[in-house]
């Protein structure tokens, strides 16, 4: 069904070139519709989040860093285990026959992030990830290692080295390298134990707290009463 307030598309009859009005209108439309499809699948009875991002999780088209909450079970875990809490540039991915109809007639299709991994590519839904709003500084953090799934140095060492004698800190001069790294898709970045262990489970629903350590659980171990 048209919108009767649907601007013109194009800037003139060749059709070249987009106007900005109609792809403002366009992108006030799409979130219409996200947040109606969130409404409406979560009436349900299960977590959209499971499968359709809000719009702090949805990967954008340019892609985005990712820190892994949890490591999907694949046959990829037998070639390359993914850190914990580790930072990957991830690409979005639609999946194919997975989508929610809207009383409005409108269809949202579920969204993955991708990651390249020396195994191969592995997928992850929205509650395995979270994206990472500062992923530069916390790349430059003391103690992160850098990784590349080629194995070769990500930064060269001597360059850094040389930054930091002219009396730049760390950080600031792991910035500065950042912007040579030839492909970001091809490196991933690792936090020291104690980071990763003070921050495990940071991030998940309590849905997905409760479905990964069930009350029954508990009560075997007894953790519960």
């Amino acid at each position: 069904m048209s919108d009767p307030n649907e601007p013109n598309k194009y800037t003139d009859s060749r059709r070249a070139e987009v106007t900005q009005e109609w792809l403002d209108w366009d992108e006030d439309r799409r979130e219409e519709v996200r947040d109606q499809a969130y409404r409406e699948s979560a009436s349900t009875g299960y977590d959209p989040s499971t499968f359709f991002p809000d719009e702090t999780q949805a990967i954008p088209a340019e892609g985005a860093w990712i820190l892994v909450l949890e490591e999907p079970s694949t046959p990829l875990k037998e070639k390359f285990r993914v850190p914990p809490l580790s930072m990957w540039r991830a690409r979005r991915h639609f999946v194919d026959g997975s989508t929610f109809t809207s009383s409005a007639g409108d269809r949202y299709e579920a969204q993955q992030a991708v990651i390249s991994t020396p195994a191969g590519d592995l997928h992850f839904w929205p509650y395995e990830y979270r994206i990472a709003t500062a992923p530069m500084e916390l790349a430059s953090m003391d103690g992160v290692e850098l990784h590349s799934l080629g194995g070769e140095p990500v930064v060269d060492e001597e360059e850094l080295f040389y930054i930091q004698s002219r009396g730049i800190r760390r950080q600031d001069a792991l910035l500065m390298l950042f912007d040579k790294i030839a492909s970001l898709d091809f490196v991933y970045v690792t936090f020291p134990e104690e980071v990763t262990s003070a921050l495990e489970g940071v991030g998940r629903s309590l849905r997905r707290h409760i479905a990964l350590s069930p009350r029954n659980q508990q009560h075997e171990e007894g953790l519960t009463p």
